[in-house]
């Protein structure tokens, strides 16, 4: 089968890219093992380019206005501050038009594209193609943690939510996201897990100057993952375990991140702050955690925490969020209330002291466990492209929101 994605991020253009990147990466080098020709459409501010990464064509699209009629229509845009919303439909117009030209040259079977920043709202159904959206995201819910409410965040939000219905089908990773959009916006997602392992092997070499013993919190950096709400749950465990150490990996707003850190006082200094790191030395820093701590207040299976449990390290997370669906409490982790300030730092002291049933080194297993199995998981995405959906039947509103707008060095040659 020919497959494309279609993304506004990668592994090859971000360090270690977000939840999105690392999974279409995964999921692809699946696909290419299994024989299938797979090639991924991604926005880029990088020189449009054509590449082979791990035998996955790559082809950077450039979002760029360049034609005069697009001009025009931006500066009418900015004068009716709808700028933002007009580069979202413009990038996802640049995408839907080079994946096409592609599909003239060699017709795809499938399209998948995410509903972030609304990449896949030009896609065209066309026959004997099938157009999948995956929902990584669901903006009203992570700009409600964040406290975003501007007409920009409005925007992306209903033009996400017309990518998930414009598409021939749709699917989220997880329950919660599938539940929380069928309940609030009538949008019908089918849950599809994405497939568990590591892209790389861990680095032998971890980076220098690690504590002896450590819990770990790595990734975004910010309130949805639960980074605010952490630093005031370590205030409490600190008085009570002042040896207590914590590495913090990720990206985020250094100077945020460190005014947390700052905040912390005397105790300040039992958190190790890194930037991010390669892969592999990010895996060599969490197989040398006690446990990891990821606390976010929403989020859709996130890699994060499959990224522990795959290694057998135990995560400290949160009841609803979708982490519950990857973690068993008390077996492979520990799981606090939202935004429970006290009952995080229990979690944390306890799993500290060594009174928690979890136990490093674990063999991960279980029902969602063996459905993100890699073989099961590309089986189950192939047979979900070619079943036919009933959810356009079930579901009113198709496009109602939008109407109101409308590894080794990979080989590279210029795209045409």
């Amino acid at each position: 089968m020919r497959i494309a994605f279609i993304t506004p991020e990668f592994v090859t253009d971000i360090q270690n890219a977000g939840g999105l990147g690392n999974y279409l990466f995964r999921i692809g080098k699946l696909l290419t093992e299994r024989g299938h020709q797979v090639e991924v459409f991604v926005s880029s501010d990088l020189e449009p380019r054509i590449f082979i990464h791990e035998g996955i064509r790559v082809e950077r699209v450039s979002c760029v206005t360049r034609m005069r009629w697009q001009s025009t229509l931006r500066n009418l845009s900015r004068a009716a501050r709808l700028v933002y919303a007009f580069d979202l439909v413009t990038r996802a117009h640049a995408l839907a038009a080079a994946m096409q030209r592609r599909h003239r040259e060699a017709p795809f079977d499938i399209v998948q594209s995410a509903d972030y920043l609304a990449v896949g709202l030009a896609v065209r159904s066309l026959k004997g193609r099938i157009h999948l959206a995956r929902c990584s995201t669901a903006a009203d819910l992570w700009n409600e943690v964040s406290g975003d409410r501007s007409p920009n965040q409005k925007w992306r939000e209903r033009l996400e939510r017309a990518t998930l219905r414009r598409a021939d089908k749709a699917y989220a990773p997880s329950r919660f996201i599938a539940e929380h959009y069928r309940t609030q916006h009538r949008i019908a997602l089918d849950v599809l897990r994405p497939p568990m392992g590591l892209e790389v092997a861990p680095s032998t070499d971890p980076p220098c100057g690690l504590p002896d013993r450590f819990l770990l919190h790595f990734g975004r950096l910010w309130a949805k993952t639960g980074t605010l709400w952490l630093t005031s749950a370590l205030k409490v465990a600190f008085k009570a375990e002042p040896s207590l150490q914590m590495v913090w990996v990720g990206r985020g707003n250094f100077d945020e991140i460190t005014c947390l850190r700052d905040s912390l006082g005397r105790h300040r200094s039992n958190i190790q702050l890194l930037y991010p790191l390669a892969k592999p030395e990010l895996y060599a820093v969490l197989q040398r955690a006690d446990g990891a701590v990821l606390p976010s207040l929403v989020d859709n299976l996130p890699n994060t925490v499959i990224e522990s449990l795959t290694l057998g390290v135990p995560v400290i997370g949160t009841r609803g969020a979708s982490i519950d669906e990857l973690v068993e409490d008390g077996v492979t982790g520990e799981l606090v209330q939202p935004g429970d300030v006290e009952g995080l730092a229990l979690a944390i002291v306890k799993f500290w002291r060594g009174e928690s049933t979890v136990k490093k080194g674990f063999d991960w297993h279980g029902s969602i466990a063996d459905e993100m199995r890699p073989e099961k998981a590309v089986e189950n995405l192939l047979k979900f492209a070619g079943t036919r959906s009933l959810r356009q039947t079930n579901v009113t509103g198709r496009f109602n929101e939008s109407m109101s707008i409308n590894s080794p060095k990979p080989t590279e040659w210029k795209a045409q």
